[in-house]
């Protein structure tokens, strides 16, 4: 899940690259040819404009040719992880690539990337915009601009970005397959719509963290979500959770709702069992509540913080703690609202025997000023 109703217009983006300057923190790239695979698989082609959900489960993503663009609306690839250096001092991160619908041979892309340092209590964030063609026939996302990267296929990616004095640069390989979301791959949004909406739950992360030009060794995990689709100009908000646990379970529960009043418009989850096993989760079994809440100092935004997440039908309960409270996104020049986006710890009990973890928490939508309608193309 990630940033629907801070979908970036193409007109939008190709205003600024005719006409805006370019700055450290957001540069414009003038348009390459990305490099071209082709696929030998026989199965059916990328899937563009998400259509009615079916009657029978059938999936409608195919692999390998989803992990590539599509020429959507929106679309992005996004990435959380936690980090530990040889020194035992931890670090989170979140990273994503949005990809706009082309204007001409133009294909807006907007890098948006956070960096918390739990040692010295840093959060950290920045992006970049670049300029791009369309590659119909990629089998991955391939995007780098002012030495900021992400390029991957689904079996493996390399990400990196600098924000401040730190720079990442970091293989992930997928040690799990693709979870497709509500059992085919299709997520409603309300009134903004229908999204495709894949998971890549477990990655496996290697790689270095670079501090002051002082470079370390670090490893960790990463999660992963691709999604895209035809979304419709509406306001939305929500609250989205990704959670990894130490018995090996996975899990992605969200709520969407009207930032107006917070009236729920849909609610759904995924389970991963530590054999593998999916499971779909009913939308009134996926509760996330919260008894605290934190009020942004820039924004003067106020979100919850410090949640409860349950599915009553596992016996599932989990406390999730905020490890860096103040990790707010804002002041972005391309997008026009501010997100809660960080690292939580997690702990609780499945079934009756105490689990613990990490994960991440995305919150959108509590400034409803900020979300003014997308306009439709």
């Amino acid at each position: 899940m990630k940033l629907r109703a801070l979908v970036l217009g193409a007109a939008a983006l190709l205003a600024v690259a005719c006409g805006g300057g370019a700055t450290p923190e957001a540069a414009i790239t003038a348009p390459s040819q990305a490099a071209t695979q082709s696929s030998t698989s026989a199965a059916p082609g990328p899937q563009t404009t998400p259509s009615a959900v079916p009657t029978a489960l059938e999936a409608l993503i195919s692999f390998p040719e989803d992990e590539g663009p599509h020429d959507s609306a929106i679309e992005w690839w996004y990435f959380n992880g936690l980090l530990i250096d040889d020194r035992d001092r931890e670090y989170s991160y979140h990273y994503v690539t949005f990809q706009s619908e082309a204007t001409g041979t133009a294909v807006p892309h907007l890098l948006q990337a956070s960096l918390g340092d739990h040692t010295a209590g840093e959060h950290l964030t920045g992006e970049q915009v670049l300029l791009d063609t369309l590659d119909r026939d990629a089998t991955g996302v391939d995007v780098a601009v002012n030495g900021w990267k992400m390029r991957g296929d689904g079996e493996s990616y390399s990400l990196g970005f600098t924000l401040g004095e730190y720079t990442l640069d970091l293989e992930a390989v997928s040690i799990r397959p693709p979870v497709l979301h509500q059992g085919i791959g299709l997520v409603n949004l309300g009134p903004a719509g229908d999204t495709f909406y894949y998971t890549r739950p477990r990655l496996d992360v290697t790689g270095s963290i670079t501090i002051g030009g002082e470079s370390r060794p670090v490893t960790g995990v990463a999660w992963m979500d691709h999604q895209w689709g035809d979304v419709i100009g509406q306001r939305v908000g929500w609250d989205w959770v990704s959670v990894q646990l130490n018995d090996g379970s996975d899990l992605m529960a969200v709520l969407v709702w009207d930032p107006s009043n917070r009236a729920p418009f849909a609610r759904y989850g995924t389970l991963v069992s530590p054999e593998g096993s999916v499971l779909t989760l009913e939308e009134d079994d996926v509760s996330i509540t919260s008894a605290e809440t934190w009020t942004s100092p820039v924004t003067g935004i106020e979100y919850p913080s410090g949640w409860t997440l349950t599915v009553d039908s596992l016996d599932l309960s989990l406390e999730l703690e905020p490890v860096l409270v103040d990790s707010e996104f804002a002041g972005s020049r391309f997008t026009p609202a501010a997100y809660w986006e960080g690292e939580v710890r997690v702990a609780g009990t499945s079934q009756g025997r105490n689990v613990t973890g990490r994960g991440f928490v995305e919150l959108v939508g509590y400034d409803p000023s900020q979300l003014e309608p997308t306009p439709v193309p």
